[in-house]
């Protein structure tokens, strides 16, 4: 495998895994916070998504 093969690779797993802890945390948090978890984990996959970007761009050039 490549090396940007892994990156997005790594990438899927990651929304995969944040997929799960939604699904998980969801039942157990109060409704209160759930706009909180959604948005915590948004950033997450958003840096997740930006480092993948950033480091194709780079090999790119």
């Amino acid at each position: 495998m490549n090396r940007n093969t892994l990156k997005w690779l790594n990438f899927t797993l990651t929304i995969i895994a944040l997929f799960a802890i939604y699904v998980f945390l969801d039942g157990i948090i109060d409704p209160s916070m759930q706009g909180l978890l959604i948005i915590g984990l948004l950033i997450v996959g958003m840096v997740s998504l930006v480092l993948v970007l950033r480091r194709e761009n780079e090999n790119g050039k």
